[in-house]
């Protein structure tokens, strides 16, 4: 089995092998549950810290996300159910053959690395501000390819270039829903008021 140094660094540079050994590993579908209750609260922890640390003001969705660690985390915990579900179904509408726990998997997977990738954004936060702001941008890229390459994977699809744009398009569609429940449940959107 692969290290997980050696696990990581394939995931950044050649996402579909890692897929591949990712979902090779068969972790039981209670495990990957705690797994994705354990980074969605390492998520919330450093992105306290982010907020924190960042010289600029915030957006009002964040402020109120941040506010309330628990509604965030649970807000954090739906999001991520409703992405497994999406890759789950989207996939299989386009003749895909992944499981409920091959997309929870990967999902957990690619939160992990990027929470690492987090905790890199904070380090340059401290110690090189400018960079931080790259790694954002890099950040944003690479978790769309990944996922593309993930899902391609996962479903057995043969073009991750074509998932990706479904992937693009889910995303916009999981944003827009996103900002609907933020409004449901009072909290203030940026450019509101």
């Amino acid at each position: 089995m692969e290290t997980w140094g050696r696990l990581i660094l394939e995931s950044l540079l050649q996402p579909r092998d890692a897929a591949r050994k990712v979902l090779a590993v068969r972790v039981g579908f209670d495990a990957l549950l705690e797994a994705a209750l354990a980074v969605t609260c390492i998520g919330m922890v450093l992105a306290f810290i982010a907020v924190r640390l960042s010289p600029g003001a915030l957006d009002p969705s964040t402020t109120f996300v941040l506010a309330n660690p628990l509604l965030g985390a649970a807000f954090q915990l739906c999001v991520l159910a409703a992405v497994v579900g999406g890759i789950v179904h989207v996939g299989r509408f386009f003749g895909g053959k992944g499981s409920v726990t091959g997309a929870l998997a990967t999902v957990v997977w690619l939160d992990f690395v990027m929470l690492l990738i987090q905790a890199l954004q904070i380090a340059a936060i401290v110690l090189v501000p400018p960079i931080a702001t790259f790694l954002s941008i890099a950040a944003v890229i690479w978790v769309i390819w990944a996922m593309a390459c993930f899902v391609s994977e996962l479903h057995g699809f043969q073009n991750p270039i074509v998932v990706m744009g479904g992937v693009v398009l889910s995303m916009a569609v999981l944003f827009f829903g996103i900002a609907l429940v933020l409004t449901f449940i009072g909290a203030p959107l940026e450019g509101a008021g």
